[in-house]
């Protein structure tokens, strides 16, 4: 049996040997070279292995346990409500206006972009961009992170990094 094929080059209809299957040769009528392919009845399916369903569920328990305890970080990572900083100030995590966090504002942001809610994603960020450095710091934090927060996990991970991109630029 043999292979057709059209040259790129000229248009002229080959025919090569089997045994070139998977080659480069160059057409005799101009010399362009081509890459003859393998016909398909010459390709041999693989099998492929079975799905490791116990596997699966010991990745999605073990995500899910991380985000457990990113969660429980994060919540002792946050100071009590209305306490002050080490130089005295006010605290930088809590916003007079709104009394939210810059880490809770970002995650509302996301949580309003998450659900089409632009007009409350418009009210957060005009609110972040009076913190730009605090908001920036937490998107960032965010960003490296691997797994989104327990808010987030059901937003696919690029459309959560788009998100905080996003964010980042309009601040």
């Amino acid at each position: 049996m043999s292979i057709e094929l059209r040259c790129e080059g000229c248009g002229k209809l080959l025919k090569a040997p089997d045994s070139s299957a998977g080659k480069r040769k160059k057409c005799p009528a101009c010399g362009h070279e081509l890459y003859v392919a393998t016909p398909g009845r010459q390709i041999e399916e693989l099998p492929l292995a079975p799905e490791d369903a116990a596997g699966l569920e010991r990745e999605e328990a073990l995500q899910a346990e991380r985000r457990r305890l990113d969660h429980l970080l994060a919540e002792e990572d946050q100071p009590p409500r209305g306490s002050a900083t080490e130089g005295g100030g006010s605290s930088n995590r809590s916003s007079p206006k709104s009394g939210m966090s810059a880490e809770e504002m970002v995650l509302r942001f996301l949580a309003a972009m998450r659900d089409s809610d632009l007009t409350r994603a418009d009210d957060l960020l005009a609110e972040l961009r009076s913190r730009r450095f605090e908001a920036i710091e937490v998107v960032d934090q965010l960003g490296a992170d691997q797994i989104p927060p327990a808010r987030m996990a059901n937003v696919p991970p690029a459309v959560y990094q788009g998100f905080l991109k996003s964010l980042r630029s309009r601040l």
